[in-house]
Formats: C-alpha cells, structure tokens, sequence
C-alpha cells in the first residue's frame, strides 16, 4: 500500500517545482483561490456594490415640445402657437434616500451569502483532506505488515528447511501474506478515489496532488458554546431583515406626492409674440397604497426573524451533536492509543519471543501480529471520525467567530 501511495505521490510531482508536501493550510488557500462557485459569489457582491451608485440618483428631466393650431382651418403655420419646456420631477418623503438604503442594505445579503459559500467549501475540503490523510495512514500499517508478513514467510522457510517446522507453518505463513496483500489491493480504490475529491475541491488535478502532510495523530480540546450571531447563516437572515424593513421604509415613502416643474418658451407666430411658460404638476393623492405596503413588508420582517431563529436552533442543535461525536471519537482514539496499543504491542513481542523459543504455535504469532494491525486500524478509524467530527464543527464556528 506504502509502495501504491509513494508512486501516486511520485507521479504528482513529476514537472512541479515546488516538491513541499500539501499541508492543510496551503490546500484552503487553492480552495479559495481556484473554486468558481466562490468567484461567482464574489462577483454577485461586487454586483450589489456596484447597484449601490444607481439607485437613488435624481429622475432625468423631461423636454417637451408642442405645436398647437397647425393648419385646418387656420392659416397654415402662419397662425401657429409654438412651446418648448423643460420639466423635472422632485421626489418627496425620502424616496431616494430610501432606495439607497435598500440597495446599500442588499449588499449585506450577497456579501454573508459568499461569506457562508466559503464556509461550506473550506469545511468540505477539510473532510476531502482528512479521508486523504486516513487512507495514507492506513496504507503505512498495510506496508509494515507486508514487511512482517515477508519476514515470517522467510523465517518459516528457513525453518521448514532446516526441520524445525512443519510444512503447515509455512503454508499458514505464506497464507497470510497473501491476506496481507489482498487487504492492499481493497485501498487502491479508496486512496485515489478520496485524492480525487480532494484535487477537484482545491481546484487542480489529481496528478498535481502530491502527498498530504498533517498532525493526524493530534487532537485539540473543542470547547463549543453558543452559535455565534457573527455567523454567515443569521447574518444573511439579518441582512434580509435589514432589506425588508428598508423596503417598507421606501413602500410609506410612495406615499408622498411629488412635484413637477417646468419652464420653458412660448411662440405665438400669429401675433409674432416670445413669452416665457412656467408649470407645476402635483398629484392628488387620493388611495394612499403605500401604507399597506409598508404594514405588509414589515409583516415580512417579522417572519424572517422567526425564520433566523429558527436557522440559530438548527444550527445550534447541529453544532451540539457534532461536538458530541467529536468528543466520543477522540476518547476512543486516546484510550486505543493508551490502553490497547502498548498492550497489543507487548502480546506480539512475548509471542514472537515465545515463537522463537519454542514456547508458542505460528498460530499464536500471526494472531498477535494481525491483532497489533488491526487495532491500529482502529485507532486510525477512531482518529479519523474524530478528525471528521472536527471538520465538520468548522461548519458551525470557524477561527475567529
């Protein structure tokens, strides 16, 4: 399996100029880099910004032409009243200062939406990382069980050679080996099948990979509290909160009549007469919507923090049973590491120092030795869930929130 994972990773680094090992860290930062569902994130917030300049910007002001008493019965254009005016609207009540509010308020909407993309990314490429680093570790116990496995087949030999042992322990040694190396064959698929993954959410090929480095073997202490408000998930709820009640602002704002000036020239060619025009529109207000509107947005306002909260209780009970999983993982990985390693360590030395002086079967032997292994799978195993528990609380509270 060793042999499997050192030709991956030899193969990866073939026209690469850094050789480094992938750490963890510098794997985020691709993700980050290279992911499109990020830079399209990105450019949804830059989008809002941008949205920001236009609106509430003054209404553009109107010319008007008019030509009045042109031909029929008059004299042609001889008796013709002419007018030229220019007209613009004032909007009252806030209208603009309202409609920058929404779009300034919207901003925050695209803005924690990228922000909680990256969340879910980073939090996946950790997961990818781990499997990664699992499959390493266990290909490193398949290698050095294939070198015992060797061993013992040649000690066997030697032995049936020399007519210290039975042909059934050479059988029984070479049978073993084969379930060593069978057992390699049954990782191939998941190695590459997790590299994979993992070149995919970091944004390069698998190829590029190369071998992971990471303290698999070390667990922090997880203290987890409360979800804090400063995450993406309720913060873009607060954001929408926010635009809602902006948007009400602006509905009461409709409300409010505005006033239409104009000025401009008039030309009375049967009287050869130059006078100057002036104008006001103002509507009538009779049906004021705009009150309804705004009792009707903030209606909405109020069931999105209904909704925010209910995404905190989500959220929470999510992060509550992660951290249990993670703690119930890594107490089983300390105490298989404590416990049943030294003492799995020390059935196999006694066995094979009984095996060599005659005290203990082969059976005996290859049984401790596959127990050593297989209790160090599962150390990894238990790393590996608590490793993933870990990850997966990122989704939850990452460094700094």
């Amino acid at each position: 399996m060793k042999k499997y994972i050192v030709l991956l990773c030899s193969v990866a680094l073939v026209g690469i100029a850094d050789s480094e090992p992938l750490t963890l860290d510098r794997a985020l930062e691709l993700a980050r880099q290279n992911s499109p569902e990020l830079r399209a994130a990105r450019l949804n917030t830059q989008s809002a910004e941008k949205a920001v300049g236009a609106a509430g910007r003054w209404l553009n002001p109107k010319l008007e032409f008019e030509a009045e008493g042109v031909g029929g019965d008059l004299d042609g254009f001889n008796d013709t009243e002419y007018t030229i005016a220019l007209m613009q609207t004032f909007e009252r009540g806030g209208k603009r200062k309202h409609a920058r509010a929404v779009a300034q308020e919207s901003i925050g909407i695209a803005f924690q939406a990228e922000a909680e993309k990256e969340l879910m990314l980073l939090a996946d490429v950790r997961l990818a990382f781990i499997e990664v680093l699992a499959q390493q570790e266990v290909g490193g116990v398949r290698e050095e069980q294939e070198e015992l496995g060797r061993a013992f087949v040649q000690v066997a030999k030697t032995r049936f050679e020399a007519g210290g042992a039975s042909e059934m322990e050479l059988v029984q040694a070479e049978l073993q080996l084969e379930e060593i190396l069978l057992s390699q064959t049954c990782c191939f698929g998941d190695l590459e099948a997790a590299r994979t993954r993992l070149a995919s959410l970091i944004g390069i090929s698998e190829k590029e990979l190369g071998e992971l480095a990471g303290g698999y073997y070390t667990l922090d202490t997880v203290e987890t509290g409360a979800i804090a408000a400063s995450h993406p998930a309720l913060q873009r709820m607060d954001a929408r909160i926010a635009v809602t009640r902006a948007q009400a602002q602006r509905a009461k704002a409709q409300d409010a009549t505005d006033i239409t000036l104009a000025a401009g020239y008039k030309y009375e060619a049967a009287e050869d007469v130059n006078t100057f025009v002036l104008g006001a529109k103002i509507p009538l207000n009779f049906v004021r919507s705009g009150r309804v509107e705004e009792a009707a947005q903030l209606l909405r306002a109020d069931a999105l923090g209904a909704e925010r909260e209910e995404v905190r209780r989500r959220l929470q009970q999510g992060l509550s049973v992660i951290a249990a999983l993670y703690k119930g993982a890594k107490l089983e990985a300390e105490m298989t590491r404590d416990k049943l390693i030294p003492k799995a360590e020390e059935a196999y030395q006694l066995s094979r120092a009984g095996y060599e002086a005659g005290r203990y079967s082969w059976v005996e032997l290859i049984a401790s030795q596959q127990n050593l292994a297989d209790i160090r799978i599962r150390q990894i195993d238990a790393l590996k869930d608590a490793h993933l528990a870990r990850a997966e609380i990122h989704r939850f509270m990452k460094e700094g929130m």
